[in-house]
């Protein structure tokens, strides 16, 4: 598995704000955002579904399967996260939760 599949991007300190209702930028954490992870570019998606079982991204990009992009949580925290390489810009997408 390459680094950048395995990597975490938000941090602990950024969970630790978000839980506690103290991060004041996490419109920049949450959602999808453009960047390049080991200098691959690409889209990190983050979202929180503290009560949820499995999150995917689905999109054209995958044929809107739930079984290709599964997205991981982080730690108790509630949120889940995952980057995909390479995704054209414009891509649509929703989360599978």
């Amino acid at each position: 598995m390459p680094l950048h599949a395995s990597r975490q991007i938000l941090t602990d300190f950024d969970l630790h704000l978000f839980n506690e209702g103290t991060h004041v930028r996490a419109w920049e954490k949450f959602g999808s955002h453009r960047m390049e992870v080991d200098n691959v570019a690409g889209v990190h998606f983050a979202v929180w579904a503290p009560n949820a079982d499995r999150v995917s991204v689905i999109g054209d990009f995958n044929r809107w399967d739930g079984r290709v992009h599964v997205m991981r949580p982080l730690a108790s925290s509630g949120v889940w996260e995952l980057f995909i390489p390479n995704l054209p810009e414009g891509a649509c997408y929703k989360y599978e939760v």
